[in-house]
């Protein structure tokens, strides 16, 4: 008789439209004002709420620090994209999020017009005095004139150096090269919060020959130092970078992102908080209400006060953060979550296959938590984080999770998992009942050419209950090929997964 082989109902790939951010998910004014926008312009709540925290971090940056323990900080920059289709209105939810920081640039420019009016006369003079001493010490006959003339001219170029800036918050489309001398002039800080994913094709190579163009971006996001030796300027040094990267770009980046192999090589994916919000279109109402006007101002005034609130520093005058301790309460949810996803990073678990983005996941859970803190307190370095705060932080982290393994998905970024799906699509193509490994291998291979790579796609169907390997494998020449059965139940359900 034969053997009677009994299959269970399939694990399912996770769908790529996760669900929806509670609206009242954070405290305080990000979520309230991120909700009136989404209800005003009529988009995702999810596309307002990242650029309301990318505005919150651009005043934030580098001022504050999240201390969990002695050693161990995170500084409140956050790099972030919104995935959603042309037509949704990113470039109005961006705007109305990035008002008050653009009216804050306005105002600095109008108080220091008129002295970056003289700076910039008394640069041209000493431009002049500089060529004339040249001048002077090329036709020098005596080597004591000479020497008094290079030092003038050493003078000259040091006092030039000082050339004061106007004080922006802001980058629009940059190389990571001039985000570099941005931050160099702003307190080593800048923000980029753009509706367009342009400057992900800029870091795959647009303007360097196709090679990706990572290391500034990828040493700001964790404040590491940035050395850039440029040919016709002087190097860019910097001792603490600091970039928030706030994109609303459209699902075709996911494609460029996918074909950029050291996007997530190189660890900018798993530095990215993805989002990947339900189109609206077809459902929104065309007669809305404006953002109330209090709320509006209330926005604004809590990142003007972030923006006026004295800086830091040391005995030396160099910038120091101001640090946000957790409390008692706080400490013990934040470790808990980090324990669970530590759990989750081993073989086979949930996170198992996005180590890179998973593993920064507690870390990014104190940046939002920072973030969301600096909101509720006039002077937030007086108060300890609150456990409602931390706790508001990591269901927010945990909804993350859903929109980033659907983003991973659409990237074919989890390369075993997009082997298993194709696999399974050929099962279901053919309707087979049972195949071998080579079998695979030889439908698969102009893409994953390595039995090894099938391999790991054929354990993700058999973790998932999609087939079921067979004790006997058969023969020929090489190496023998195991034998899979094929649940029928994906052949039955024309609802099943492919």
């Amino acid at each position: 008789m034969p053997e009677q082989i009994t299959f269970g109902s399939p694990v399912l790939f996770e769908e790529q439209s996760p669900g929806a951010i509670p609206h009242d998910i954070l405290p305080g004014v990000i979520g309230e004002f991120a909700s009136a926008v989404s209800a005003s312009i009529q988009v995702p709540f999810e596309l307002p709420l990242l650029n309301a925290l990318g505005a919150v971090a651009a005043t934030s940056q580098r001022k504050y620090r999240v201390l969990i323990r002695e050693g161990y900080t995170e500084t409140l920059n956050i790099y972030g994209v919104a995935i959603l289709p042309p037509g949704e209105r990113k470039s109005a939810a961006k705007d109305a999020c990035r008002a008050p920081l653009l009216e804050w640039e306005r105002e600095q420019q109008r108080q220091t017009a008129e002295i970056l009016k003289y700076a910039h006369a008394q640069r041209q003079v000493q431009e002049e005095l500089t060529r004339v001493a040249i001048a002077k010490a090329k036709r020098c006959q005596d080597s004591s004139e000479q020497r008094d003339l290079i030092r003038q001219v050493a003078q000259l170029r040091e006092e030039m150096e000082s050339l004061p800036v106007a004080p922006r918050l802001l980058a629009d489309d940059a190389t990571p090269e001039g985000l570099a001398a941005l931050m160099a002039q702003q307190d080593q800080r800048i923000a980029m919060i753009e509706a367009e994913g342009g400057f992900l094709d800029i870091l795959a190579g647009r303007y360097s020959h196709g090679a990706p163009n990572l290391d500034a971006v990828l040493k700001s996001w964790s404040g590491e130092a940035v050395r850039i030796d440029r040919r016709h300027a002087e190097p860019i040094l910097i001792e603490e970078p600091t970039l928030t990267l706030i994109l609303s770009a459209q699902p075709d980046v996911l494609a460029g992102a996918a074909q950029t192999p050291a996007f997530r090589g190189r660890g900018l994916l798993g530095r990215m908080l993805f989002l990947l919000p339900k189109s609206l279109v077809g459902t929104r109402a065309v007669e809305t209400l404006p953002i109330p006007s209090d709320l509006s101002d209330a926005y604004g005034s809590t990142l003007r006060n972030l923006l006026q609130l004295p800086w830091k520093r040391d005995a030396q005058g160099n910038i120091v953060p101001y640090l946000l301790p957790l409390s008692h309460e706080a400490r013990a949810i934040w470790y808990a979550f980090a324990n669970s996803i530590e759990a989750d990073l081993a073989d086979g678990g949930p996170l198992s296959r996005m180590r890179d983005w998973g593993g920064k996941l507690p870390g990014q859970t104190l940046r939002l938590a920072g973030l969301c803190h600096v909101t509720l307190h006039d002077v937030p370095q007086h108060h300890p984080i609150s456990g409602q705060t931390l706790e508001s932080a990591v269901k927010l982290a945990k909804h993350l999770i859903e929109h980033s393994r659907a983003v991973f998905s659409l990237m074919g970024a989890d390369d075993s998992i997009e082997c298993a799906k194709v696999i399974l699509q050929w099962l279901r193509q053919d309707r087979l009942a049972s195949f071998t490994g080579r079998g695979a291998l030889e439908k698969v291979k102009g893409r994953w050419p390595k039995m090894a790579l099938v391999n790991m796609g054929l354990t993700i169907l058999e973790e998932r209950g999609f087939i079921l390997p067979r004790d006997h494998a058969t023969g020929g020449r090489g190496r023998p090929s195991r034998v899979f059965l094929v649940n029928p139940c994906i052949h039955a359900d024309p609802t099943s997964e492919s």
